[in-house]
């Protein structure tokens, strides 16, 4: 019989110390990028009522992937299944009254079934930020400026970016003239990415050559700007010019900023139309079939939570980037120093210790006393740079494990160690 203490469940996992720092690592440097453009922390739940994340005419989460609980007074809760209507809620109700726009980020995990397990997990770490309260092209820029600068600082360099635009394919609908069921026959199959019905539909539709020329290729409209000017001659619908108007104003802003060579337009990019109402992306590298991250703008969702206020946000999935950034980025990890000692050395090991960690440095006490070569070998199994050996309380012996001849050692006066300068109160 398994026992199920030794287990962890089906969807989630340990992480353990190598990749816990590289996770938190990414976290720091993320966070420190949106906080220097001037977004603010917000914590939202792990549990909240279900009705947060259930609206699924707003891209809610169905019910059945959810972590469902009751409470004392019988009302269903839910484990936080996506970070962004917890924050929409928070938004519509901390913050009603104050100055538009709102700039905010988190970092916290999602919780949600996949149906099928099929290796994914169910719990996933992410960090994000929404800009609140701003319709703007220049919004929309900011966003996107930020999710590359954020992927970048976290070390990954070789990546790209999609920018789709959910406007743009109303458009071409709309410009068909096709019935509701037909557009949305089409719709789902590009969703499901059945191109064979899809021109099986076309075929025998009565759109316009032109727009039978759109959604044959649709699938294939992905590249730089000349995507934009290739559409443009092929649609004479003025909402799906205007749109690529808007995109071409985004990627001249995008130029300012230097960051255009990691954008991509994607035309067919139709993901979660109830969720998006105008630009939507979603960020690729190498090494992973899943996106690194994915956002874009969503102006009905905090109006369902009673305050109408137009969004655009992202979030990068933490999960991800770690597994690209263990193979591919280049984390410098703080060095640790072992302090130990023989029983006459524990004074002025343990006060040197104080100091060393006062001023920033890793230092790790030992719990082997008054053997050197066993603290020396226990740095060594343990990737320690440094050991200090405290044989009294004037001498002691500085090792150097990692240095490029393989490790010494040289004896010392305790007076002979340079030693942080107590700060200036």
């Amino acid at each position: 019989m398994r026992d199920n203490r030794l287990h962890t469940p089906v969807g989630f996992r340990d992480i353990l110390p190598a990749e816990c720092s590289i996770k938190n690592e990414i976290i720091n440097r993320v966070r420190a990028e949106f906080e220097g453009y001037g977004y603010d922390a917000v914590e939202s739940p792990s549990l909240e009522y279900i009705e947060v994340f259930s609206d699924q005419n707003r891209g809610g989460t169905d019910p059945k992937l959810m972590y469902k609980y009751f409470d004392r007074e019988g009302a269903t809760l839910a484990m936080r299944s996506d970070m962004t209507p917890g924050i929409a809620r928070i938004a519509a109700t901390a913050f009603s009254d104050k100055e538009l726009p709102l700039r905010l980020y988190y970092v916290g995990n999602t919780f949600k079934t996949s149906g099928s397990y099929q290796g994914k997990l169910y719990e996933v770490p992410q960090a994000g930020v929404e800009l609140m309260g701003e319709n703007s092209t220049e919004a929309d820029a900011e966003i996107l400026v930020l999710a590359i600068k954020s992927i970048l600082k976290s070390g990954i360099k070789d990546f790209r970016i999609n920018i789709g635009q959910v406007k743009f394919f109303k458009a071409i609908l709309d410009e068909t003239g096709l019935s509701k069921d037909e557009c949305d026959s089409i719709k789902e199959t590009i969703a499901n990415r059945d191109y064979v019905e899809l021109e099986n539909i076309i075929k025998n539709s009565s759109i316009s050559e032109n727009g039978k020329t759109i959604f044959s290729k649709l699938t294939k409209l992905v590249g730089k700007k000349d995507v934009i000017d290739y559409v443009r001659n092929l649609t004479e619908s003025k909402e799906a010019l205007d749109v690529l108007d808007e995109l071409e104003k985004l990627y001249e802003i995008l130029k300012i900023h230097g960051v255009e060579k990691y954008v991509y337009f994607d035309l067919g990019m139709i993901n979660h139309l109830n969720y998006y109402t105008g630009i939507i992306f979603r960020g690729y590298t190498y090494g992973t079939g899943y996106s690194i991250v994915g956002g874009g703008r969503y102006d009905n969702l905090v109006s369902g939570f009673g305050k109408d206020m137009p969004a655009v946000g992202f979030t990068i999935n933490i999960n991800e980037i770690v597994s690209i950034a263990e193979k591919t980025a280049d984390f410098v990890k703080k060095p640790k120093t072992l302090i130990a000692w023989n029983e006459k050395g524990k004074n002025s090991a343990y006060t040197i210790g104080e100091k060393y960690r006062d001023n920033g440095m890793i230092v790790q006490n030992s719990f082997i006393t008054n053997d050197f070569d066993k603290n020396f070998e226990y740095a060594k199994k343990n990737g320690i740079a440094h050991m200090l050996y405290f044989v009294d309380n004037d001498n002691l012996k500085v090792v150097s494990l990692l240095d490029e001849m393989g490790g010494y050692t040289v004896d010392a006066k305790i007076s002979d160690l340079v030693l942080p300068e107590k700060e200036a109160e």
